[in-house]
């Protein structure tokens, strides 16, 4: 009787094991039992990259060039420009006092006095004005009263004409000369008109524009 019970007590045991080592899948068809102590699930873990990332280096920007320092303008009479051919023309504008001295490819400027009563055109003499209009150099001196001089061939026909209907006389002698004293500041004359209707400009200055003129080159004065 005692065995009877022993062997009934090991059987339950044994169906209880079973029980705790089985598990059964559902749906449909017959459960498939899965032993757990036979299947292992691992996580997957991501495999470290030991490869180096490629470097992204920026591409530098261009850089930007500094500005150029802005030179000082130079005025048209102070630049340095010597007169090395033949002179073709002249042109005077009055209202600047300048004398526009064009040779070559390029012009030189010259600071210039004129007449004591500069504005307006001359006409008749002795009223210390400077002509206006186109003439030529008709005449050159090399040994005036102002150092050098070139004559200007005014009266031209027209100044002739309207001196006559006016009935006065036109006047002469216009020229482009050098200083008459020499107490005159070479750099500094043109400040003040003072010729009796001439275009002056410094005894330096005469010498390179007589140099390069010949008899002939035209003249045009502006008011």
């Amino acid at each position: 009787m005692c065995m009877r019970l022993l062997i009934g007590i090991i059987l339950i045991m044994g169906l209880m094991l079973v029980n705790l080592s089985f598990t059964f899948q559902s749906g449909p068809g017959p459960k498939k039992k899965i032993y757990r102590d036979t299947i292992y699930r691992y996580k997957t873990k991501a495999e470290p990259d030991n490869k180096p990332k490629p470097v992204v280096v920026a591409s530098p920007k261009p850089a930007t060039p500094a500005p150029k320092p802005k030179l000082p303008e130079v005025a048209e009479e102070n630049r340095k420009i010597n007169i090395t051919s033949e002179i073709k023309r002249f042109v005077v504008k009055k209202s600047l006092q300048k004398l526009y001295v064009y040779f070559a490819d390029t012009f030189k400027v010259f600071r210039i006095s004129l007449g004591a009563n500069p504005i307006g055109h001359k006409m008749k003499q002795g009223d210390n004005k400077t002509p206006e209009g186109k003439y030529t150099i008709s005449f050159k001196n090399p040994n005036s009263r102002g150092h050098r001089s070139l004559k200007i061939s005014y009266p031209n026909e027209a100044d002739k004409a309207r001196a006559r209907n006016a009935g006065v006389n036109p006047g002469g002698d216009i020229f482009i000369h050098g200083l008459w004293w020499n107490t005159q500041d070479p750099a500094n004359h043109w400040k003040d008109n003072w010729t009796r209707g001439c275009i002056a400009v410094n005894n330096s200055e005469i010498e390179e524009i007589f140099d390069h003129t010949a008899v002939s080159t035209e003249i045009t004065i502006l008011p």
